[in-house]
Order: structure tokens, then sequence, then C-alpha cells
């Protein structure tokens, strides 16, 4: 099986990351579009070097772009909870920087973005050497999506045709 659904090409994954960047930008405390976001960003790489043939090349994008370091351990942090391969040392945490703790407040009291609330990355290793000592998830997600539309990535934004997304 290639793919999944109507997911059948790196470009298809492309209108996916545009699909999930815009939820973020929506909604930047939204924890399930993070994950989203994170989990078909790093994907991406694969389906563009695909295998074993393309590791080498994965392998040299993550060396040169820290962004791409950092993607990938928050990825295996999301999908396996906590990452045990030595390698991934973007990453020294995670937090919600909100005025209130969820739920303090019934849904709908205040208006979305009345109070500040949002999701940082704490980094650490190369990710924090390029990048600084945190990242709000917002701006993580511009970084990636600007690596993934420059040469070699994705084309512009676009949408997957005959999708509901």
């Amino acid at each position: 099986m290639a793919g999944l659904f109507d997911l059948i090409s790196a470009d298809d994954l492309c209108a996916k990351l545009d699909h999930d960047y815009r939820r973020v930008k929506a909604d930047p405390a939204d924890v399930f579009a993070a994950f989203d976001f994170i989990v078909t960003a790093w994907h991406l790489l694969e389906w563009r070097h695909q295998g074993s043939a393309g590791k080498v090349a994965r392998e040299a994008l993550c060396t040169q772009y820290p962004i791409l370091g950092l993607c990938e351990h928050l990825c295996v942090s999301g999908k396996h909870y906590e990452p045990t391969n030595p390698k991934h040392q973007s990453v020294m945490g995670t937090f919600r920087d909100a005025a209130w703790a969820r739920g303090a407040w019934a849904p709908g009291v205040w208006a979305k973005g009345f109070w500040k609330d949002g999701l940082v990355i704490e980094l650490a290793g190369p990710a924090k050497v390029a990048l600084g000592d945190q990242l709000a998830m917002e701006k993580f997600a511009d970084l990636i999506v600007a690596f993934w539309r420059g040469p070699g990535g994705c084309p512009a934004e676009r949408h997957l045709s005959g999708s509901s997304m």
C-alpha cells in the first residue's frame, strides 16, 4: 500500500501540512493541531526522501537544518511519549504559557485570544544554539513551513483536491 486514502504523494502531504499550519495559526494553543502539524512536518521528510535510499539525504538535511532535528524530536516525543534514541537532543521540554489553567473558565466565557494562552517549546542542543532558548508553537510552525516551501520542498500553498480539508 502506498499512501493513505487521498494522501498518495509527497505533494499531497504538503497540502496536509498547509491544512495543519492554518489550524495552528488559527489557534496556536490547540494541542491537537500542534500534534498533527508536527507529525506531518516530520514525516514529509520521509515522503520526500523515501526508504533506505533516502536515509543519507534525510540525515544530511537534519544536520544542516536544526529545525528538522527539533521537529523529529517533537514528533517522536508526541508519538512514543518519551524518545529513547540518544540522538534526540533538541527539546528540553514543552509547556503551556497561559494566564489561567485549562478548564478554569467555562468555554466561551472569554473571547478567543483575550487571555494569553500558547504552547512553548524549550530548546536544547543544536536547536538551542540555532534558534534560542524557546520557541512558541506558532513561530516553530512558521519556521517549518518556510523550510518546506524552500527549494526541493513543497509547491506553493495548496489544498488536496477532492478533500474536505
